[in-house]
């Protein structure tokens, strides 16, 4: 019985919360004007995860911890709420739940991508409808989500975004991380996430069970910032100017071809 299982048998809760969380958190601008305070979570009855265990254990399991689905339901200081779901149990298809309702608009991206704005609120957004009666109660047209999509494409996507279809992994989405990551220790700059932001995404899974083994019971979330959530208002990417992007770029080139160099030396030092 590998590890994961072992853990879900022993644990309740969302132990995988970071996946879904964490760009809904920076969505939300947690910790940049807003935090997590309560949650409640529910699971279902463990099917599934009875039945691995005495698959792969050949004994019967009578305690398994972690139900097949778990739900969480978040709410933040200023009123918003957010739900999240744990399933690697029971078949279905494969849905990140990536979801943003909003007071005048609607988005939802993978597995399908689309966008409810009514007219007024696309042409305010630059965009011109084609269609008459465009409204947020059903998908906007193709065309329409297009120039919208082509306008307000993030500069990320801009930078990292072909060359990541290319490399794959993930859809890209590791090349786009990782591509991120090292631009920031490069020029200096804060990093997407930090140490608070893991500290909130992560504990999911122990106030999730703190609530189900309490009823369901709402629980209050630490404040990992002590109070600092409030100071930095809405989540922001760090960029550097071009001119010293175009320079440590230049000697991220050199250092990496000289490790190169030296990586060739040594290998063939090995086949003489």
């Amino acid at each position: 019985m590998g590890w994961r299982l072992d853990y879900n048998m022993r644990h309740r809760g969302d132990v995988y919360a970071t996946h879904g969380l964490g760009p809904v958190a920076q969505a939300l601008n947690i910790h940049r004007g807003d935090r997590m305070e309560t949650l409640v979570a529910m699971d279902t009855k463990s099917v599934v995860g009875k039945d691995l265990v005495k698959e792969n254990a050949d004994s019967v399991c009578n305690s398994f911890r972690n139900g097949d689905h778990t739900t969480t339901l978040i709410r933040t200081a200023n009123g918003k709420v957010i739900e999240i779901q744990h399933n690697v149990m029971t078949p279905q298809p494969y849905n990140r739940l990536y979801q943003l309702t909003g007071t005048k608009g609607f988005a939802n991206k993978y597995p399908t991508q689309g966008y409810a704005l009514d007219a007024e609120q696309l042409k305010a957004s630059g965009v011109q409808p084609k269609v008459d009666d465009l409204n947020s109660h059903g998908f906007m047209p193709r065309e329409e989500m297009v120039a919208l999509v082509e306008k307000y494409q993030h500069p990320i996507l801009k930078k990292y975004g072909e060359m990541a279809k290319e490399v794959g992994g993930h859809g890209g989405m590791d090349f786009i991380m990782d591509s991120r990551l090292v631009y920031c220790l490069q020029n200096g700059l804060p990093l997407d996430m930090d140490v608070y932001d893991l500290a909130e995404w992560c504990c999911l899974a122990e106030l999730g069970e703190l609530s189900m083994d309490n009823g369901c019971a709402s629980v209050a979330f630490p404040d990992f910032t002590r109070g600092e959530w409030n100071k930095v208002k809405g989540y922001r990417h760090a960029y550097a100017a071009p001119a010293d992007e175009e320079a440590a770029m230049e000697k991220a080139k050199a250092f990496t071809s000289k490790l190169k160099e030296q990586g060739a030396k040594e290998w063939a030092a090995t086949e003489e």
